[in-house]
């Protein structure tokens, strides 16, 4: 279960799984600042509270002054290698980012999609992935883990990841496009007075991480709704195009 935490009038959760690992430094923002519109996104918003909350919020964690990765999210399948700190800059195309770096905080934004967090137990390397409906389709989460085995030699065993905060199975509705483009007839939910099949995309990405050798017993699932909890998060399905955004972070301590 996730834990909540509260830092420098910053509320955030933390992962079990994560805490037991030393050296990772992580968290899943929520929308409580000093009010409730604690926003930290899009990336490359002008807007300067943007900014601020950022460096508020890594600060908050045990991270003031790390470079925080930016990826342009398109919902793809699309695994970046950070390498250096260039994308601390200037964002990089992708919905899924593995280093090896020390120092650095690797992000992902959401506002109703998967955000995950992956630490090797010796804290090698980490990843952080945004998987939506499309990104699920396409295999991200699969396609990451199998990306930080081989690009940085750590075994599919030793991995622990946290699944955070998105919107659950029972505000999930979608279309018939969807279902036949996740191919998994498993991870959706039909009930009587569900007009439309509901997906549980935690569940659909458990499955890939689970196929690219992740113990399920290192994989913890949060079971809060972004859509439900309006105190905690922000929806895009419940707000719109105007809703805040949700970070979720993570980094090796050097």
């Amino acid at each position: 279960m996730l834990q909540v935490r509260r830092h420098s009038q910053v509320t955030f959760l933390h992962s079990e799984v994560l805490d037991r690992i030393p050296r990772i430094v992580h968290a899943f923002s929520t929308r409580r600042g000093d009010r409730n519109d604690f926003t930290l996104g899009p990336p490359s918003s002008p807007n300067p509270i943007v900014q601020m909350n950022r460096a508020r919020f890594v600060a908050s964690i045990g991270a003031p002054g790390w470079p925080i990765i930016k990826l342009n999210q398109v919902h793809s399948g699309t695994v970046c290698d950070i390498d250096d700190t260039s994308a601390a800059g200037e964002a990089v195309e992708g919905d899924a980012a593995i280093t090896a770096l020390q120092g650095v905080i690797l992000s992902i934004q959401t506002a109703d999609c998967v955000p995950i967090l992956v630490a090797d137990s010796e804290a090698r390397a980490v990843a952080a992935i945004h998987a939506g409906w499309r990104g699920t389709a396409a295999h991200i989460a699969e396609t990451t883990v199998l990306r930080l085995m081989e690009k940085c030699g750590v075994d599919g065993k030793s991995l622990a990841v946290a699944v955070g905060p998105h919107i659950g199975v029972c505000c999930y509705e979608v279309g018939d496009d969807v279902v036949e483009a996740i191919g998994d007839a498993a991870v959706f939910e039909r009930r009587p007075e569900w007009p439309k099949p509901h997906l549980n995309l935690a569940e659909a990405n458990r499955r890939q991480l689970v196929r690219a050798g992740v113990p399920e017993r290192q994989i913890e699932i949060s079971s809060l709704c972004t859509r439900c909890r309006e105190d905690l998060f922000f929806s895009y399905r419940r707000e719109g195009k105007g809703a805040g955004r949700l970070l979720s972070v993570i980094g090796i301590a050097p």
